[in-house]
């Protein structure tokens, strides 16, 4: 992709009207004003950044409640209607009423629900960071929950759903 991005960048330098039209007006609206191939090049060297070093920086910059919302809906979702009211007394049994509750449509459930829980622990490793960056949105959001939650999902997924060979 970078190459195809200073490629491009070169040929807008050279003058060349290979680019269609479109393309060249969508350059410039989204260059704002910069130069059409420094502002491809610039796009390209940021790119390579991003790609020699792909870590999030989420203790610098947390998540707002509002991006925490938008990427994890469901586990937003999953205490609001499961774990906040009180209607369970343990937190596994929150979770085994939500599995009940969507039996045999799991997979439209379950899996966003298990990726948005997996993605969790891989964003926010370790209790503290989980801490900073989810639980105080997710308040029932900590690594052991969400180990918790994912075994239990796919305890119920391997028993109810599996393949037999």
């Amino acid at each position: 992709m970078t190459a195809l991005l200073d490629h491009v960048a070169g040929l807008c330098a050279d003058g060349t009207e290979a680019a269609p039209q479109e393309f060249r007006r969508l350059l410039e609206r989204v260059g704002a004003g910069t130069d059409p191939a420094a502002y491809l090049h610039s796009l390209a060297e940021r790119l390579r950044a991003l790609a020699q070093d792909p870590r999030d920086d989420y203790d610098e910059l947390p998540l707002t409640r509002w991006e925490i919302d938008v990427r994890f809906p469901r586990l937003s979702g999953f205490g609001v209607n499961w774990v906040y009211e009180g209607e369970y007394e343990t937190l596994q049994d929150s979770i085994q009423a939500a599995i009940d509750s969507e039996h045999p449509y799991c997979g439209e459930f379950l899996a966003p629900l298990a990726a948005e829980a997996q993605s969790a622990l891989v964003l926010f490793p370790g209790e503290q960071a989980m801490v900073d960056g989810l639980s105080a949105a997710v308040g029932w959001a900590s690594p052991t929950a969400l180990r918790d939650l994912l075994r239990a999902l796919d305890d119920h997924m391997q028993r109810e759903h599996a393949v037999l060979p």
